[in-house]
């Protein structure tokens, strides 16, 4: 009995020395420091989170208090419920998830404001100048979408993944190692929704597979005809959903001696399709696939009247600085399989640049574009920029949000709010993504990094993000769905031409499997 009563008697004397010590702790992180030494100027902090616009629904943005002190505290505050104080004696600051969602929660259009003290070896602090950023009404999509590649010429660790924006969830969609690291690229979704995905897979055992995933069903569509290789580049959504315009481009890879950029990229050929998915057929016309032209990145208007996509002049590869795309569209009838005349929206001309990668807001009032030096690939050009277009009245403008390295792999969410774009800005390097709130007048706000939970997660990372994506839900395929869908690609049936409808597509050699020795070089490729 005595041992069971000391026993008692030291839980009660431990249980008490915890409570204080927690007592302690958050009297602590909940003081406020009366007295300071006021610095006039903001605090430099890392990831750059100031003067930005962010949604009421994002994960905490986690940062680094890039200042020399002995301990560091941090107050969060707004106009509506209880602030929440950070204290560290590290620079880095982990911001609690649960409070962060209340206070967004409830201060949903209002400003939202950070203090920063730093306290040196003596006991003094000092309080910086208060970062402030607003809360915005438009929530973000839950989730994004991107593909993870390291920056090499090396295929052997890439992927497709997904991220829950609300907290630091990530996990995979598609990972090459399931396929002898193949190559995965070229996602995309009907109207930011998970339920309609595509994907691209170029594997030399397996073949060149459109995935394709609708109502949590995986299909290895075989788009390969006498007119179409079966190598599918970009796609894009019919908003009905039931058509889908592919590129079919031929690029090479090569490398600059001395360029703030040494990679880039010249296409030796491109022509535009159609893949129709009830009858799994294949159309075009010859205004899309004229041999004196490269014709890519398709996108259909929201109204489904016209494909947009870019054209621009077929020249040799010694000419690849005067490689400039123009902005087309062209009228499509999916009723009747007609299509209209060619016309050209923006000239290279007029914005002195190569335009690529357009994509429409929901509404379809609003057109994201990109404008680099030259070239159909931008994202190895040293400087790319955003612009964007009004519809209705073909006014076009440089987003101020663009940077001096490349932006580029933009798109926006579903209810038109928010764009998400992949940008070099922070290292000209790494490609990262970031994101941007659009109102409705269409003014574009300082774009933000997407959060980790360890603020430094980047400064280490060799591998660069491409082809973000929002998307309202998560994506409802297993890897393994995907991975099978390749495995069948072989048995899948070949599409086949509309009669009559495809006279502009050059006639496809014969099907000849690239030993694995190309296949570890890509760069000696051209897809």
């Amino acid at each position: 009995m005595r041992k069971h009563h000391r026993f008692l008697l030291g839980m009660l004397v431990l249980g008490a020395l915890l409570s204080a010590a927690l007592l302690y702790a958050f009297r602590a992180a909940t003081t406020i420091i009366a007295h300071y030494n006021p610095v006039p100027r903001p605090p430099k902090i890392h990831p750059d989170y100031t003067g930005t616009a962010i949604p009421p629904n994002i994960a905490p943005l986690n940062f680094i208090v890039r200042e020399s002190a002995a301990r560091y505290c941090v107050r969060i505050h707004a106009k509506e419920g209880p602030p929440i104080q950070i204290q560290s004696r590290k620079p880095k600051i982990h911001i609690p998830i649960h409070p962060w969602k209340k206070l967004l929660a409830a201060n949903r259009g209002r400003p939202l404001h950070l203090d920063v003290y730093t306290q040196d070896k003596t006991g003094t602090w000092k309080k910086f100048e208060t970062i402030t950023n607003t809360i915005t009404n438009d929530e973000i999509d839950d989730y994004l979408v991107y593909r993870k590649i390291k920056l090499s010429v090396m295929w052997k660790d890439m992927g497709v993944y997904q991220r829950n924006l609300q907290n630091y969830d990530e996990s995979i969609i598609l990972h090459n190692s399931s396929f002898d690291s193949g190559c995965v690229n070229c996602h995309s979704f009907l109207n930011n929704s998970s339920s309609n995905m595509l994907t691209q897979v170029r594997s030399p055992r397996y073949g060149t597979p459109m995935l394709m995933a609708q109502n949590a069903e995986v299909s290895a569509l075989n788009t390969r005809t006498k007119f179409t290789p079966g190598k599918v580049g970009f796609t894009a959504w019919h908003p009905n959903g039931r058509v889908i315009a592919f590129s079919i481009n031929s690029f090479e890879m090569f490398f600059h001696t001395a360029a703030i950029e040494v990679r880039d990229v010249f296409s030796h050929a491109s022509d535009l399709a159609l893949y129709l998915i009830d009858s799994n057929k294949v159309l075009s016309t010859s205004s899309i696939t004229r041999p004196d032209r490269l014709e890519t990145f398709p996108e259909f208007s929201r109204d489904g009247r016209y494909l947009y996509f870019c054209s621009a002049p077929q020249l040799p590869v010694e000419r690849y600085r005067e490689v400039r795309c123009d902005l087309m569209r062209i009228n499509y009838d999916p009723k009747t399989q007609k299509w209209g005349q060619l016309e050209t929206v923006l000239s290279a001309d007029k914005v002195q640049g190569s335009i690529t990668q357009p994509r429409f807001s929901p509404d379809g009032r609003l057109l994201l574009f990109n404008v680099s030096e030259y070239s159909t690939f931008p994202t190895h050009q040293a400087q790319s920029d955003l612009y964007i277009m009004e519809t209705e009245t073909g006014q076009f403008r440089k987003l101020p949000i663009s940077s001096n390295r490349c932006d580029a792999w933009h798109g926006f969410s579903s209810n038109g709010r928010w764009i998400v774009f992949s940008s070099k800005r922070l290292t000209g390097r790494f490609a990262r993504p970031f994101f941007s709130h659009i109102d409705e007048t269409g003014k574009a706000y300082k774009p933000f990094l997407l959060p980790q939970k360890d603020p430094t997660f980047y400064d280490s990372l060799l591998q660069v993000y491409n082809i973000p994506e929002l998307i309202s839900q998560p994506v409802p395929i297993k890897p393994k769905q995907l991975t099978t869908g390749i495995l069948a690609y072989e048995q899948a049936p070949h599409a086949d031409i509309v009669t009559g409808a495809t006279p502009g597509l050059p006639p496809v050699p014969p099907h000849r499997p690239q030993p694995p020795s190309t296949y570890d070089q890509p760069w000696l490729q051209r897809e």
